[in-house]
């Protein structure tokens, strides 16, 4: 009995983050997630806390037999490091080294697509316009999109130097 019972408050606990984030993004009545949603995380490069929330939910719609999709403006992603984070390597897709402009063009295409439950871009602050433009790709593909900002780049605004979640 205290085996089952330490099993299940481990159980518990491991989901407590997926469930918080759930939570935080919108989780309506049956459980499911709300999609369609496209939300803004301004991080602090040097503290890597932003991504380890974000995972649990990466992992779980990881499930899906649909593709995740992350435009970095850097270098390629790294399949061990896909892996090690429990994302499914054969359904994850890196484009790398793109402009600004061509990332958003990619990430509103992504969306839109439907063939991805997930699409992760690395991008300054962008417009008011380009976020609305984003999320109706997103409400018209039923999928998630984030859109990373490190702390450290200028922002346009003065207001945008949080955490937004939409």
């Amino acid at each position: 009995m205290i085996s089952y019972l330490t099993k299940q408050s481990n159980k518990q606990s491991n989901n407590n983050a997926s469930h918080a984030m759930a939570q935080t993004i919108g989780e309506n009545s049956a459980h499911q997630y709300n999609t369609g949603l496209v939300s803004e995380i301004v991080y602090d490069p040097q503290n890597p806390f932003t991504f380890h929330l974000l995972l649990p939910f990466l992992q779980q719609l990881g499930h899906q037999p649909r593709w995740q999709l992350w435009l970095s403006p850097d270098s390629r992603m790294n399949r061990y490091w896909i892996n090690s984070l429990g994302l499914p390597t054969q359904k994850t897709v890196s484009l790398n080294k793109l402009s600004t402009e061509k990332s958003v063009e990619m990430m509103e295409k992504a969306l839109r697509s439907g063939n991805f439950s997930t699409v992760i871009a690395w991008l300054p602050v962008v417009s008011h316009e380009v976020k609305q433009r984003l999320q109706r790709a997103a409400q018209q593909g039923d999928c998630y999109g984030f859109i990373l900002q490190p702390s450290s780049m200028p922002q346009a605004n003065p207001h945008y130097n949080h955490v937004h979640w939409h």
